[in-house]
């Protein structure tokens, strides 16, 4: 204001409304500044004008102008280090430029760092550059396909961990800077080259020793804690890419500090909390970079992945919608699309969906050419297993396989794995094809016809007993024994048909003799070439080698548990066992071989399995848990809760709720002794509530309570239980439908407890019910058990109404006894009881059918007869069981029950056959009656045929003479019209000849006119007598109506005759006057 507008005050203020975000008006006094003073006494000040300037104009936005002022100040002073720093930055933020652009604002970059060591913002953009750049290394290398060790032409310092390029497409890390050969040119990496060998090979490293020093520098250089934190986070990103997670974690939590908007460090705390498992953490930090950055794909998906981990169902709904966003910004990113499988993989009922997005990642990993990996086709492979599309499963396991097949590996001491490989397990199943392969070995001879012996060709010593061959390219068999150099197969070999030589083709004419003798002769060499003993290439089936690579273990394990699921148990087991043998330490395949044996009823070969299964891992949960488990199955209660209780003593968090389970089935199930009663039954509610205080969502703790409410009879509490622990579990939990089962039959409810039953059969039958005695078989029998209770408790209160609503009792003992018949075809383990219960509903079933006379319910003789059959077929069997007793044999039942048995049973053998006597009397009386009166039916419905044929050939015969009178009257009009036509005539004729007479009268004479006059009257008569005659024969039955007109006219004049016959055809007449015409005299 005192000395107008001086240079450094237009600077100052510049400055201040820059720093105070007024870059208008920043912009403004800058100009002004150039303006007033375009050549300033020093460069330097004129370049910091510009500089300035530029910076208020990128504020604004105008970016071009910006770049210009930087260059003009670079133009005024070349040293001028934030111009340089400017125009670099500028330059590398426009992705329009190529790469010499790039390289030209490096080097200024680089020229900034040399004029000023202490500019932070120089530094940290030049340790970002190092960061991503890739350092040449003096001299060359060399690799051998399928090895991890590098030849260099020239010792090359390296360290262990150092990340390293070879060439431009393999990364890695160095594992080891001795090869192991002895040579200094030589280190290992951590990968294997799995292209063609290169013996001229460029190699290159990263240079995170300059990041690290360039990033401290420019961490110490500045006060500005954004720049601060920029260092910061190039720091730890070094750390992490060493894998010092701890270091890293550290330095991008300071980042975050004292930066809390940038986000790259946020997400990189996250990424070093999500391998520390601090999953809560982890997303907080994701949740922030999300809030900051909208469109962070990577942190959405990873946000989402930690939701979805977390459970619940609005965490899965969030993190579902989280994935949705990541791949809506990259629809083309496989990585993300595998991320929403993983998320969805996470539940059960989405399983279908996580399946069809990891084929749409398989899709678009194809389409860019790009390799798919082994682990996402084994995950395709375990989500086609969860939904039982087992061969869709087996096809992405051998693809899993296939791909591992290409990345060739450096298998140390080869030789002694090949030696060992002749003791190993052979793989020979079909089903595991994929495992083993044919390998030619030589030649075999064998004869034209169809034999079980084949000749070798040469010395062949690999072939021995049992070994499967193939010869030729089709026929595959097994060799049962070899006699020096013949082998007998097990199914007989015939040779393939050669193919005949077709003759040929006539050209022209027909051939001459001697062309016809040359075709005999080649038809006799033909036939015996045939005759001569063939020549095949022999094949022998030899394992592959897959297994020897450590990666194909867990897809091999894979495969074999979808051979147990399809039914394929033989190859099951051979490959569990194949893996034991090669991998002795992999626990898994002798927990499957102890289950395999346990549903097939070989509880001792399970316990073997089981026992070295504790010799290779003791102490591990998962051995221990099933040993518990087998002892339970076999109701060995005391080495059950020793197991369980070493396990709780472990507190081992991944089975420490399923030992408290088990120890409180075990406590449950052993409520017989009174004494023991309310202890045990306090035990067991008590370590279900413990599981239920942890996990709230425990449907398994949940229906033990369930268990210890109906036991204490609270069935309606009981029952809301189960049917909640059904709703909860998606009604995968098949126990909790025995036990409403159990409930609906206490409460009489008998046809919701089949219901019941019937859908925990199915679930036993398929699989999904977990075996709980010793096999599938002895659970089908106990469940079959329940079934024939339910009927028969059902038929005794049916019977409790004693009178005709009774009726239905009947067929329930008969289903009663269909499952019972059909329970002790499953098991032999309770074969005792299921008889006595088969004989007892026998007896219950004959008391029904014996007491349906009384309750005025009709029976048959063969039900009387069914139920004596039973009877007698039930006592010996109970004589038995009671013999069994009487010697001291273990029969579950009472001396006292047997000998009532035997007791009701006589009894009513007795009066069954008073019952059948006497239902057998009345069936005959019965059906005597019943003959008869089906006798007199017939005859009766035989004499009311021979009425109703009379009947209908009288109506015929009245019909007919209706239809004849109707005729003769028809014929009669039509004789009157005739009639009326001719008199007509007769008439006209007569005026005629009145007329001419007339005229005629003066001139003719009397003689002459007389004559006339008798012509006419002759005519006259021709004419009335033709109008009565008869016109037809078929009235030459009834008298003639001229005769009968005469006779009623006798003595009349002819006028009376006519009116007559007119009034007996047009009269008062009727059918029945017709009729009585027409009756027979």
């Amino acid at each position: 204001k005192q000395c107008g507008p001086v240079l450094p005050a237009l600077l100052g203020m510049a400055a201040v409304l820059f720093c105070e975000g007024n870059y208008k008006q920043a912009q403004e006094l800058y100009g002004q500044a150039m303006k007033l003073y375009p050549t300033s006494s020093s460069n330097t000040t004129s370049a910091s004008i510009r500089v300035g300037f530029g910076l208020a104009s990128y504020r604004l936005g105008q970016v071009d102008r910006a770049k210009a002022s930087f260059r003009r100040a670079l133009e005024l002073d070349a040293e001028c280090v934030s111009a340089m720093v400017a125009v670099a930055i500028l330059t590398m933020s426009n992705i329009e430029q190529g790469g010499r652009e790039r390289e030209r604002a490096m080097k200024l970059m680089s020229m900034a760092h040399l004029l000023d060591h202490s500019n932070a913002m120089v530094q940290n953009h030049l340790a970002n550059h190092y960061f991503w750049k890739w350092t040449p290394l003096p001299g060359h290398v060399s690799v051998q396909k399928g090895s991890s060790s590098v030849r260099t032409s020239q010792p090359i310092p390296l360290d262990v961990g150092e990340r390293i390029r070879i060439g431009m497409t393999l990364e890695t890390i160095v594992q080891d800077e001795d090869a192991g050969d002895g040579s200094d040119n030589a280190f290992l990496m951590k990968d294997v080259w799995t292209e063609d060998s290169n013996d001229n090979l460029k190699l290159w490293k990263k240079d995170y020793d300059r990041v690290s020093a360039l990033a401290k520098g420019a961490y110490s250089s500045t006060t500005v804690e954004a720049m601060q934190a920029e260092s910061l986070f190039l720091l730890a990103r070094v750390h992490h890419v060493r894998e010092e997670l701890e270091n890293a974690n550290k330095l991008y939590e300071k980042a975050c500090k004292l930066a809390p908007d940038l986000a790259p460090a946020r997400f990189g705390l996250a990424q070093t909390l999500l391998a520390q498992e601090d999953y809560k953490n982890a997303m907080m930090h994701l949740k922030l970079v999300c809030k900051k950055s909208a469109t962070a794909a990577d942190a959405l998906a990873l946000l989402g992945l930690l939701e979805v981990k977390a459970g619940g169902q609005a965490h899965i709904k969030e993190g579902l919608l989280h994935l949705r966003k990541a791949i809506d910004l990259e629809p083309l990113n496989p990585d993300l699309i595998v991320m929403e499988a993983l998320a969805l993989q996470q539940e059960k009922s989405s399983y279908p969906k996580a399946l069809d997005r990891y084929k749409k990642a398989v899709e678009l990993l194809e389409g860019t050419n790009k390799a798919v990996p082994y682990e996402l086709l084994c995950n395709i492979g375990v989500l086609c297993h969860e939904t039982k599309i087992y061969k869709e499963a087996l096809k992405y396991y051998v693809q899993a396989l296939e791909i591992l097949d290409k990345d060739v590996l450096n298998i140390e001491n080869d030789k002694k794995k090949k030696e060992e490989k002749s003791d190993s397990i052979p793989i020979e199943h079909a089903a595991n094809d994929m495992f083993w392969e044919f390998h030619e070995i030589g030649l075999v001879k064998a004869p034209p016809n169809e034999s079980l012996t084949l000749q070798l060709m040469g010395d062949i010593t690999s072939l021995k007993k049992g070994d499967h061959i193939r010869v030729g390219d089709k026929f595959v068999s097994e060799i049962v024994d070899i006699k020096e150099a013949t082998i007998e197969l097990k199914e007989a070999f015939v040779a393939p048909e050669k193919p005949k030589k077709e003759d040929k083709e006539k050209k022209d004419g027909d051939k001459d003799e001697k062309d016809g003798d040359k075709d005999e002769e080649m038809k006799e060499g033909e036939d015996e070439e045939e005759k001569k003993p063939s020549i095949h290439k022999l094949y022998i089936k030899r394992e592959s080698k897959r297994l020897e690579n450590h990666r194909t273990i867990t897809i091999a394990f894979n495969i074999a548990r979808v051979h147990e699921n399809s039914g394929e148990t033989l190859a099951a087991v051979e490959l569990h066992k194949a893996i034991v043998k090669r991998v002795p330490a992999y626990v898994n395949c002798y927990l499957r071989l102890a289950c395999i044996a346990r549903d097939s009823g070989c509880l001792k070969e399970c316990s073997a399995w089981l026992k070295l299964a504790c010799t290779i891992a003791p102490g591990n949960p998962e051995v221990l848990t099933l040993v518990g488990n087998l002892h339970l199955s076999l109701c060995d209660w005391g080495p059950a809760q020793n197991v369980f209780d070493q396990l709780l003593l472990k507190r081992v968090s991944k089975v420490e709720a399923y030992s408290k389970l088990s120890m409180g089935n075990i406590f449950f199930a052993n409520l017989d002794n009174p004494k023991t009663y309310g202890k045990n039954l306090k035990k067991a509610v008590d370590l279900y509530k413990s599981i239920l205080v942890k996990d709230k969502a425990n449907a398994y703790a949940a229906n033990g309570i369930g268990t210890y409410l109906a036991e204490k009879g609270q069935l309606f509490k009981a029952k809301e239980v189960f049917n909640r622990v059904r709703e909860v579990s998606g009604d995968t939990i098949a126990d909790a439908l025995l036990n409403l089962g159990h409930i609906y039959l206490a409460q009489k409810k008998h046809a919701e407890a089949l219901q019941m039953y019937h859908s925990y059969m199915k679930r036993t039958q398929d699989g999904t019910a977990p075996i709980t005695t010793k096999s599938r078989a002895d659970d089908e029998a106990e469940v079959l058990l329940y079934i024939a209770f339910a009927y028969f408790d059902w038929a005794r209160q049916i019977e409790l109404f004693n009178d005709a609503q009774s009726a239905q009792a009947d067929g329930l003992y008969t289903k009663c006894m269909e499952h019972l018949e059909l329970a002790l075809s499953k098991s032999k383990r309770r074969e005792v009881v299921l008889q006595y219960n088969l004989c007892m509903t026998k007896l219950q079933a004959a008391n029904c059918v014996l007491q349906k006379s009384s309750r005025n319910i009709r029976r048959t003789a063969k039900e009387v007869e069914d139920a004596l059959n039973g009877l007698q077929s039930s006592l010996p069997k109970v004589e038995e069981m009671l013999d069994w007793k009487s010697q001291g044999k273990k029969v579950l039942i009472t001396k006292s029950m047997l000998n009532d048995f035997i007791t009701h049973c006589k009894a009513n053998i007795g009066s069954a056959k008073l019952h059948l006597d006497e239902e057998t009397r009345r069936e005959e009386t019965l059906n005597q009656d019943r003959e008869q009166k089906r006798h007199e039916a017939e005859q009766t419905r035989v004499e009311e045929e021979l009425r109703e044929v009379e009947r209908k050939m009288k109506a015929k015969r009245q019909q007919e003479d209706r239809d004849r009178r109707a005729a003769n009257k028809m014929r009669t009009v039509e004789q009157l019209q005739l009639g009326w036509i001719n008199d007509a005539r007769i008439t006209k004729r007569k005026e005629e000849h009145k007329k001419k007479t007339q005229a005629k009268r003066s001139t003719v004479t009397n003689s002459d006119f007389i004559v006339e006059d008798n012509e006419v009257q002759e005519e006259e008569k021709n004419i009335a007598n033709h109008l009565f005659e008869e016109s037809s024969e078929d009235d030459d039955d009834e008298p003639p109506r001229d005769a009968q007109r005469k006779t009623k006219t006798e003595g009349s004049e002819p006028g009376e005759v006519v009116t007559t016959t007119q009034k007996d055809l047009f009269g008062d007449s009727s059918d029945e006057d017709s009729d009585e015409e027409l009756l027979p005299s």
